[in-house]
């Protein structure tokens, strides 16, 4: 069955009159976006298991804008759900290196840490000030004044025994000596010689003993000065465990559900009462050395700070977040460093969450192709899915280039769902090179890159432009732009019944137009606006197809659309420049002559065919075979080439077109050459759909109109493509007006009856074809048979002549 096309088949429109808005201005954004039901369901599907490896793999064009669509999904599903819990870090006291952490209700985290800021804020002024009240002073003189007192007493002991003795203690720059006296006065050095030896001998013995005893007491003094500073030390702690305990008394009340939190509030006050003078040293003068740097006492107070990693006092529910730069550091966290000394150093308070703490108790989006391209950050996201733990881990410390003191945070439970945005080849790659993604997402979002054209479809579609215009502070559209909007976006995918779900590029166009709108000094985006856009930006990318058709027009590229040609047809290609496309007609030429069943493929010989396109040579030279050598042997050499062809040659759309060339060399009966032809086909010659096809029509029309339409042009498309057909306006309107025609097909002899008719816009019946074919390979056959069987003669005299010689 062959049919020509009207213009009504040719461009699905929408009539903007069933529209109930005049603008977008009219229209309240829904937040329900294009259906993608089996996404959609995979996604709930996900978000609703409870056991760990259930994360979701969403794969699709990142044109579909996946990550919009998931977000708002997620937030509608977490609508009303409890807020996820605070997270800190606190010091651990006993082992520095190891900070611990802290898991409290949403908005207890900050209050805690404000709290412990109020807390050591008190104890930094109210320790010294209590250590400086007048009653802390006269406790602190009263143990001063026993240690004096007990030295009076000792000195007076000493004294009285060496007056006892004749002696007194006289004091020296090296200490106390005794020294005999007479009438309480010293003795002379001439009145001591004098004295007889018993005397002196009595006098020396006195000062020996008084000597030793001197250096009896003497030696209690260190255990009693030893004494006299644990004695005032246990003031000093005295003193500051009341201003403590007092402080604490109301923090204990209010946490006392935290066991955690308790412990560590005994850990803070047995830390401040060991280390006081630290308190102490706040308030002394600076060095001059000292002035631009930290002072070890106020490292000491940052010990007692709450760092809080994770803040959701102001959450409104689980949380939904997505980090773009998904590195090691931006996943599971940081350790920042200070310079002390030229090194770096580093301590709980410089702990910097990552991601993972942050949507923690929620959901998480990451890229998957950025997540790949961070070194470390894919094998730290598997562990700590596995170990449903964060780890904070640096990427010095896993190459082992860790030089200064780093700290071991405790680990955090990890309690995540993690969607990664991906396409379906990085997919496939995952699942066939990485043994544990299969087991780490088991969930898969398919997103479609098109969508039914449904009523719901396209009031969805008029919400994401409305939204978009709000987003961007675009002038609003009226009914008719959206109406070429959506036509727009059901061109993108080649289909009159499927919408694309590339809104980016909707978005991009909407901008585009908006511009072109403020050049007109309009305040409303109209058709000819999007319209216009879409022709600029095929302008903007369109050098090369412009070249090319300046080529053919030329003579440069040999393409001929009038007359006719034995063994040469116009096929249909698209040509990929970037991201652009375009169709361009492709001369295709057939040669046949007396062979043995051969047919050539000389982009294939050349190595410039693709597989598929090698596949369609072999189903050619099948059909060829099948049709037209059943009983008897193909007598043909044939050859097919597409002329002029540099780049490389892939696809199986020429099929029909090459089978026509063929059949036109081998019957000698020309074909039309005022008509192009795209279309794969099967062994039995039944017409496949092809993709591309409103690029390829498009293509030759353009040549035709730049060398004069004649009403005689046309193209030959398969009709199972009759719905994929959304051509430009002016295609439209020149088959409208009958200056070109559009065919479709279902079978070889539907094209070969277009093809090879001697008129235009007629046809013929191709048995007429069939017949010269098949009189021709005949011809060929007995050619072949003759040829055959005279050789086969010439060898068998040839055989008896060496017989008798050899007789």
């Amino acid at each position: 069955m062959k049919l020509e096309l009207s213009a009504e088949y040719l461009l699905k429109k929408l009539d903007e009159t069933s529209f109930p808005f005049k603008t977008t201005a009219e229209i309240k954004p829904d937040e329900e976006l294009l259906t993608q039901s089996r996404a959609k369901q995979s996604i709930e599907f996900g978000v609703g298991m409870p056991f760990s490896g259930y994360n979701i793999y969403a794969l699709g064009s990142t044109q579909s804008n996946k990550r919009k669509l998931i977000t708002k999904r997620l937030e509608h599903l977490v609508n009303g759900e409890k807020s996820t819990s605070d997270w800190c870090y606190i010091s651990n006291f006993e082992e520095p290196e190891k900070p611990k952490s802290i898991k409290l209700p949403p908005g207890l985290g900050r209050k805690f840490r404000r709290d412990m800021q109020i807390f050591i804020k008190n104890v930094r002024v109210l320790i010294p000030a209590s250590l400086s009240s007048d009653e802390f002073q006269n406790q602190k003189q009263e143990i001063a004044n026993a240690l004096q007192l007990h030295r009076t007493n000792d000195a007076t002991e000493l004294e009285q025994e060496a007056k006892n003795l004749n002696l007194t203690m006289l004091p020296t720059p090296k200490g106390f000596i005794f020294a005999p006296v007479d009438n309480d006065k010293v003795i002379e050095q001439d009145a001591y010689l004098e004295l007889s030896t018993e005397q002196r001998k009595e006098i020396q013995n006195n000062i020996e003993h008084m000597a030793d005893q001197l250096q009896e007491k003497l030696r209690e003094y260190p255990k009693i000065q030893q004494k006299l500073i644990e004695d005032q030390r246990s003031l000093i702690q005295k003193s500051a465990e009341q201003v403590i305990s007092t402080l604490m008394s109301n923090l204990h009340s209010q946490y006392e559900d935290y066991t955690r939190i308790i412990d560590y509030f005994a850990a803070v006050k047995h830390e401040l009462l060991e280390n006081v003078e630290k308190i102490m040293e706040l308030d002394a003068p600076q060095a001059p050395a000292q002035m631009f740097s930290t002072s070890n006492s106020e490292l000491f107070l940052d010990s007692f700070n709450v760092n809080l990693i994770v803040d959701s006092t102001d959450s409104k529910g689980p949380p939904v977040l997505y980090e773009s730069n998904p590195s090691l550091d931006s996943l599971v966290g940081k350790l920042e460093h200070r310079i002390e000394f030229g090194m770096p150093v580093t301590d709980f308070n410089l702990i910097r969450p990552g991601a993972l703490h942050r949507a923690n108790g929620g959901y998480l989006l990451l890229d998957a192709e950025r997540l790949l391209q961070k070194p470390f950050a894919w094998d730290a996201l598997k562990r700590s899915i596995s170990d449903q733990i964060i780890r904070i881990e640096s990427v010095s410390q896993m190459m082992n280039m860790t030089y200064s003191v780093s700290l071991e945070p405790e680990p955090i439970p990890l309690d995540v769902k993690i969607i990664l945005l991906g396409s379906n080849y990085l997919y496939h790659l995952l699942r066939n090179y990485d043994a544990d993604f299969d087991q780490l997402f088991k969930v898969v979002a398919d997103f479609d890159d098109d969508v039914e054209w449904s009523p719901q479809n396209v009031t969805a579609y008029t919400s994401i432009i409305a939204s978009t215009v709000k987003e961007f502070s675009l002038k609003a559209l009226d009914a008719a732009a959206v109406a070429r909007v959506i036509e727009h976006a059901s061109r993108l995918v080649a289909d009159q019944k499927r919408l694309s779900t590339h809104v980016d590029d909707i978005g991009d166009l909407l901008k585009e137009a908006d511009f072109l709108a403020t050049q007109d000094d309009l305040s409303i985006i109209a058709r000819k606006h999007i319209s216009k856009a879409i022709e600029q930006r095929v302008f903007r990318l369109g050098r090369y197809k412009e070249a090319v058709r300046k080529n053919i027009d030329r003579g440069l590229i040999l393409v001929d659309i009038s007359g006719t040609k034995v063994g040469q047809i116009n096929g249909l290609s698209v040509v990929s420049v970037g991201q652009f496309l375009f169709g361009q007609p492709m001369r295709i030429t057939a040669t046949a002559r007396l062979g043995r069943g051969e047919l050539i493929d000389i982009e294939r010989e050349s190595k410039m065919g693709g597989n598929i396109h090698s596949k369609a040579m072999m189903i050619v030279s099948s059909f060829i075979g099948s049709r037209y050598a059943q009983d008897r042997p193909l007598s043909l050499r044939g050859s097919l080439v597409f002329e002029q062809s540099y780049g490389g040659v892939e696809g199986d759309s020429a099929s029909i077109a090459e089978v026509c060339a063929l059949l036109s060399a081998i019957s000698e009966c020309p074909i039309r050459q005022n008509l192009a032809i795209t279309g794969s086909m099967d062994q039995h010659g039944k017409v496949q759909a092809i993709g591309g096809v409103n690029d390829k029509i498009e293509g030759f029309f353009d040549i035709c109109l730049s060398q004069g339409l004649t009403g005689e042009h046309g193209v030959i498309i398969p009709e199972s493509n009759r719905e994929h057909l959304m051509l430009r306006e002016d295609v439209v309107e020149a088959v409208k007006n009958k200056q070109f025609h559009i065919h479709t097909v279902t079978t070889i002899d539907d094209a070969m009856s277009l093809l090879f008719s001697e008129k235009p816009l007629s046809s013929i019946d191709v048995k007429e074809v069939h017949k010269c074919v098949i009189d021709r390979l005949d011809h060929w056959h007995n050619i072949r048979l003759n040829a055959d069987k005279e050789a086969e003669e010439k060898s068998t005299d040839i055989e008896s002549t060496d017989i008798h010689e050899n007789d």
